[in-house]
């Protein structure tokens, strides 16, 4: 799997950062930990995740884990429906950041936003 988010066009591309909950102890490893009972922290580290989205109707997660007894990263897929909600819930802040190709490295300056 490339580490790097991407779609059938890729009309817009980006960054991502997040803050993970407290609740979590800032970790998708204890995430696992305490919603999957199957997990086997002691076989997986999650070091990230992927999200997927469609037209707001479908939406996909996967948590991308180093398996220390093969030494390799896999995807860790949930079994059951797995909401927007419960995505967002992990976070304490979410950010994305998005822009038509050739624009990744621009900056704006804050006093030139404007509201509409």
């Amino acid at each position: 799997m490339n580490m790097k988010a991407k779609v059938q066009y890729n009309d817009l591309v980006g960054t991502a950062a997040a803050d993970i909950s407290d609740f979590y102890l800032n970790s998708l490893n204890d995430y696992l930990k305490q919603r999957y009972p199957n997990f086997d922290w002691n076989r997986y580290y999650c070091v990230g995740c992927s999200f997927y989205a469609s037209y707001g109707q479908y939406a996909s997660v996967s948590f991308i884990c180093n398996d220390k007894i093969e030494s390799k990263y896999c995807r860790i897929s949930p079994s059951k429906e797995f909401t927007l909600q419960d995505f967002f819930e992990l976070f304490k802040r979410f950010s994305i950041v998005m822009t038509t190709e050739g624009h990744v490295d621009i900056e704006v300056d804050e006093k030139d936003d404007i509201t509409i």
